[in-house]
């Protein structure tokens, strides 16, 4: 840790010792200042206008007047680009620029900065798109430190809901939803990185161009069988033409702890549990001799009374975190190149033993270039390395045992001078002797310290070949172009264990002396051993061949052909993916004002029997730019559309393999003959094939608006959608089947969901001379309903599924607690587990006098009902301030982990002092303590829900940049960044969004950088 500190300061201090000596010396060439206007035909200024020197390193904006100022070496370009008319592009050594630039008019959000990536090779414009997709920059997302880099996806997309999860160090990917809960289960979106399916959480933010969510059927259909759920569509960045970048940035910074679970001293555990034991009928376990020994425990070590704060002993407060990148691209108008390399790393929360930490390299490259007038040719490879390395223990076994074992229960470290134990030793380290438990057989700080390590090695190579040929001379508005990709995806995992011997301390009651008891041998492995491996393959190739032609001046027809197919194997999986998508897209506009599109589909999956294997899906859109109508004019919107799809795509993500086979399996044998010497091999029965199973189908209705107002200083997009998921496919069907039939059960169509929703984002932004702010949201709101599930018609309808929404929490109405035995006379029968005075109470919903199975109802729901994102974007000269909040409402949560339930033999959070005791607390909120299982009080109720609804201020960046095209650094830009910094909920104690963190593994992190950017 410590040479990773000194690695990472030192390149800090490199980077700001040249910074300030670029502002001493400057570069000996050729110059000049521009001072000039940009006007419009009819000499209007145009403000906001944006202005960009050719390497895209400096850049400003007209102010309200049309006006800017720059400093620009004379060999450089000019490029201007203003929402509403035709860039520009200036080159200083040839042109001379006047007071003023003219600017031509075009139409709105119909250039090439507006464009709209979509699958199968194919490009619109935010004018032309019937459908629904939000975007946003590789840059916005660099502003979030996060080793994970989907992450930062939550609370910036319209329509998209993202949900933290925790499971250790990098691996806490969030579940990212697109337009809500299409279906029963498996609802998390697709993600395509360049044309094919990719994980993108090894991806970094600074190599990202955009990230596009396709939503609605007109977009999707595009990809295919796949992509039902929603797309998450990446594009990498790219050379650019006449440009050159060599841009390279350091981040180094914390991981800080957030909300954690915390427990009982070892006094305080005793003296409950104790309380729990006479609750119980038993006899108190702890004499007031041992809780006052407790009290005065001199700590872990303690050999009679240890005390363990297991959080501050094995667990640390932050961990480093390391981030550097580099950029060098550029080209001319016949060749591209584009250099990326990115290093991103963490260490672990883990105190003692084996280091932890996660170390990721990043190399992406490409190269565009034109092989002929009419034929360009691309490459691009990427290359991700990345090694972890922890303990005997992963991280959640960490966690686990942090939130397990007893403040109480043995010492770490067996410290009598009396006693050696059994010699042992680990290389030239001696092992002590080591505190353990005949209930715990194990020893958290045993395994940590002396428990052995794990290595894993990822490794990602991922490779695209593509043409781009303009077919213009042959046939006047063909193109042709084609692209394959290959991905190859391996991981390697070792581990050398070892198991210490443990030992149990009793007290002599006579003597009062220490007596041991050996709990096991100790065992070691010789040798680093193969834990597990993994291969991956995918294998993805587009041809696409477009037609576009005038009709009638300003009318345009464009017509696409393109086919797609996509190969995944992994030898993990039987059966290798296969699908293919073959789309004829029609599109006409008129006039550039009224677009129409026409898509079909021919969808084809492996996963289906032959003659079953395709699936023709259809998809409408239509949109229509009523600001172009003179009718509409003289308003206060520069730019309003009206638009609305309609398509019907098949699914086959979430479909298994071979159900169109009857299956059958090996049961090993069956012995018979005299004293069964003999045997014979069996076979058993699996499961009825259905070679009629139907496609699942996604029928989907999306309509919007999309708008400009008030002088281009307001934009917004609000869209209606709706979804009907019919035909889903249940492979083991129970309700149509009763016990007789025993196993033999036919994978059907049985499912129906409706989805509905609206999303939308609204965008202001106003320049106050050198003041420039912008302010924006984005939201999503939607529920759906079971309309066929694999579900009986229950007599008792609060018990139906049917006409519920798919993340519907059932479960029990809490009265309370019961506080006196006159209550629980009085109160009907509880048939769910013994129970009693401060045991909870339910409602006998059917008033049948029984509190049973059936008085069960919908008592909350588990997936927000809506999210928001809510920005700000502040700049005054070179200081900058960001900030994006995130808000999810409509969820509840069940406190079901070890933190809210106290009970048994298990370890006491703080929150059992708050039990109820009808002496010692009779005003206590929590269930009466108990070292059984108390299992009336642990079914999921209205006693255990709480409101997860939140705020999280999500990220925020200060920032300070310079940047001037006659200094050898073009750029510079100093700045602070922290994510997770505060969350705003119902819940006090742990994460409302993620409730198992620090309780089952590591907690969210708040992280904390400073990091400087320097571009030349």
């Amino acid at each position: 840790m410590k040479k990773y500190k000194i690695n990472f300061l030192s390149t800090l201090f490199v980077l700001i010792a040249i910074s300030f000596q670029n502002f001493l010396y400057g570069q000996e060439k050729e110059s000049i200042k521009i001072k000039t206007t940009l006007v419009d035909e009819n000499d209007n200024p145009i403000p906001n206008a944006l202005i960009v020197l050719g390497d895209g390193l400096v850049e400003t904006n007209s102010n309200s007047n049309g006006s800017f100022t720059l400093d620009a070496l004379l060999n450089n370009i000019l490029l201007i680009s203003a929402n509403g008319y035709k860039s520009k592009v200036i080159q200083l050594n040839k042109e001379v620029i006047g007071e003023k630039i003219v600017l031509e008019s075009a139409s709105l959000f119909d250039d090439r900065e507006n464009e709209i990536i979509l699958p199968g090779n194919l490009k619109t414009t935010q004018r032309a798109l019937t459908g629904a997709v939000s975007k946003v920059s590789g840059e916005e997302l660099e502003s979030q430190p996060d080793i994970v880099f989907h992450n930062a996806l939550q609370g910036r997309l319209a329509g998209v809901t993202a949900r933290m999860t925790t499971n250790g160090l990098g691996n806490n990917h969030p579940a990212i939803y697109v337009r809500g809960l299409g279906r029963e289960s498996a609802n998390t979106a697709l993600f395509i990185v360049d044309g094919l399916e990719r994980p993108i959480d090894f991806l970094n933010a600074e190599e990202i161009e955009s990230v596009e969510v396709l939503k609605d059927a007109s977009a999707k259909i595009l990809y295919g069988s796949r992509a039902a759920n929603g797309v998450i569509l990446v594009t990498t960045k790219k050379g650019r033409k006449n440009t050159q970048v060599i841009k390279g940035s350091v981040e180094y910074g914390a991981n800080m702890n957030t909300r954690m679970a915390t427990y009982l001293n070892s006094a305080d555990y005793a003296t409950l549990y104790n309380e729990a034991r006479e609750n119980d009928g038993f006899s108190p376990l702890y004499s007031a001799a041992d809780i006052e020994g407790y009290r005065n425990s001199t700590g872990e070590n303690d050999l009679f009374y240890p005390n363990i704060d297991h959080n501050s002993y094995f667990l640390k407060e932050s961990t480093a975190f390391r981030k550097m990148n580099f950029e060098y691209s550029g080209g001319t108008d016949k060749s591209q190149y584009g250099v990326y390399l990115g290093y991103i790393g963490n260490g672990g929360l883990e105190k003692i033993g084996e280091d932890v930490s996660q170390d990721r390299i990043n190399i992406r490259g490409n190269l565009a270039f034109d092989l002929t007038n009419n034929l360009k040719a691309y490459i691009q490879g990427n290359g991700i390395i990345e090694s972890r390395q922890w303990g005997k223990l992963g991280q959640d076994q960490v966690f686990g045992r942090v939130n397990s074992e007893r403040p109480n229960e043995f010492p770490l470290v067996i410290q009598d001078p009396n006693f050696i134990g059994e010699a042992a030793s680990l290389g030239e380290e001696i092992i002590p002797p080591l505190g353990g438990s005949f209930q715990n057989r194990t020893s958290l700080y045993g395994d940590m310290l002396y428990g052995g390590n794990q290595k894993y090695i990822f490794f990602h190579g991922q490779t695209d070949f593509g043409l781009d040929w303009d077919l213009n001379k042959t046939i006047k508005g063909l193109s042709a172009s084609t692209k394959l990709n290959f991905d190859s995806y391996d991981y390697y995992a070792t581990e050398q264990k070892n198991n210490p011997i443990r030992y149990v301390v009793e007290k002599d009651e006579d003597t009062g002396e220490a007596t041991y008891t050996k709990l096991n041998n100790r065992s070691i492995t010789a040798q680093v051993k193969e834990m597990g491996s993994a291969s991956t393959r995918s294998l993805g190739s587009t041809t696409n061949v477009e037609y576009q032609t005038s009709i009638e001046g300003d009318d345009m027809l464009t017509l696409d052909l393109s086919h797609f197919y996509y190969l995944n194997q992994d030898n993990s999986r039987r059966q290798h993916i296969k699908n293919g998508n073959t789309v004829f897209k029609i599109n006409y506009a008129y006039k550039n004002k009224l677009f129409f599109d026409l898509t079909h589909a021919l969808m084809t999956s492996n996963k289906f029997a032959k003659g079953n294997r395709s699936f023709l899906s259809q998809a409408v859109g239509a949109a229509w730019v009523i600001s172009e109508e003179d009718f509409f004019k003289g308003n206060a919107f520069d730019y309003l559309k009206l638009k609305s799809s309609y398509g019907v795509i098949g699914y086959d993500a979430s479909t298994s393999f071979y159900l169109f086979e009857t299956r059958y399996s090996s049961a090993g044998n069956v012995n018979f003959g005299e004293r069964n010497t003999s045997s014979a091999g069996r076979i058993s029965f699996n499961n009825f094939g259905n070679p009629d199973l139907a496609w699942e189908r996604s029928n989907e209705f999306n309509v919007g608006v999309e708008g400009l107002a008030f002088n281009k200083s307001l934009q917004f997009e609000f869209n209606y959608f709706h979804e009907l998921r019919d035909d889903v496919i249940y492979d083991n069907p129970t309700s149509n089947t009763t016990g007789t039939i025993g196993i033999a059960k036919e994978p059907l169509n049985m499912g129906k969901v409706a989805n509905q929703g609206i999303d939308g984002s609204v965008n202001w932004r106003k320049n106050f001379g050198d003041f420039k702010l912008n302010v924006g949201g984005n939201f999503i709101i939607s529920k759906n309903k079971i309309k066929q599930s694999d579900v009986i018609d229950n007599i008792d309808s609060n018990l139906n599924v049917i006409g519920t929404p798919s993340d519907a929490i059932f479960g029990y109405v809490a009265n309370g607690i019961f506080k006196t035995q006159e209550e629980v006379d009085n109160a009907p029968f509880q048939a769910l587990g013994q129970y009693g005075v401060g045991n909870v109470s339910y409602k006998d919903l059917n008033d049948d006098g029984v509190i049973d199975e059936r008085d069960r109802k919908v008592i909350g729901n588990s997936f927000p009902r809506s999210n928001f994102g809510i920005s700000l974007d502040a700049k005054y000269k070179g200081f900058g301030l960001s900030a994006l909040g995130v808000v999810q409402t409509g969820v509840d949560m069940i406190k079901n982990n070890a933190y809210y339930r106290n009970s048994g033999e298990g370890k006491y959070s703080t929150l059992a002092s708050d039990r109820f005791h009808p002496v010692n607390n009779p005003n206590g909120t929590e269930p009466i303590l108990t070292t059984l299982t108390p299992i009336n009080d642990n079914v999921t109720s209205t006693f255990w829900m709480e409101n997860a609804s939140f705020f999280r201020l999500k990220n925020v960046e200060l920032s300070y940049a310079v940047s001037k095209d006659t200094w050898l650094v073009k750029k510079m830009k100093f700045y602070v960044r922290g994510t997770n910094l505060f969350v705003l909920s119902d819940v006090k104690d742990l994460d409302p969004e993620v409730p198992n963190s620090g309780v089952s593994n590591y907690p969210l992190f708040r992280t904390v950088t400073g990091g400087v950017s320097l571009s030349f």
